[in-house]
């Protein structure tokens, strides 16, 4: 059976296999978690899951080889003390299972983080973000992942 729909977390629930449109072309296919974890460009990792995956520009990482580091928010640590990206908490979303809170960090810029359960920050508290490196993701200047 096929089945359209534009809301992803219905397609991620139903299907077997996904089909990724964008503006009439095909972007990827694949099981809904063969799309979450490996997207197959910036647009399918911005589309699928949500929050929507964190971009970040290379070069800002000392990456030359990409054009862009994708990153999911709930592949994020955080830390009062220390880690990788220090920050500032500019946005707290309490949600009861999850806490989403928005960064604003030196090396990245804006940055997402999700976090599972009730955390207590604040606006204006200083944090660390560190990202599981082996959840990261790199794309090319043609937006499509690097292998």
């Amino acid at each position: 059976m096929i089945y359209v729909t534009h809301d992803q977390v219905e397609a991620m629930t139903l299907a077997d296999k996904i089909v990724v449109l964008n503006a009439g072309q095909i972007e990827q296919i694949g099981s809904p978690m063969e799309l979450y974890n490996k997207p197959a460009n910036t647009f399918v990792g911005g589309f699928i899951g949500s929050p929507q995956m964190n971009f970040i520009e290379a070069g800002r990482l000392g990456d030359t080889a990409a054009k862009t580091v994708g990153i999911r928010p709930e592949h994020i640590t955080l830390s009062r003390d220390s880690g990788d990206w220090k920050g500032k908490v500019i946005h707290v979303e309490h949600l009861g299972a999850d806490t989403i809170l928005y960064l604003e960090t030196e090396v990245t810029g804006l940055l997402t983080v999700r976090l599972f359960g009730e955390h207590k920050y604040d606006v204006d508290d200083v944090v660390y973000a560190t990202p599981d490196k082996a959840s990261m993701h790199r794309f090319g200047a043609d937006d499509r992942v690097l292998r």
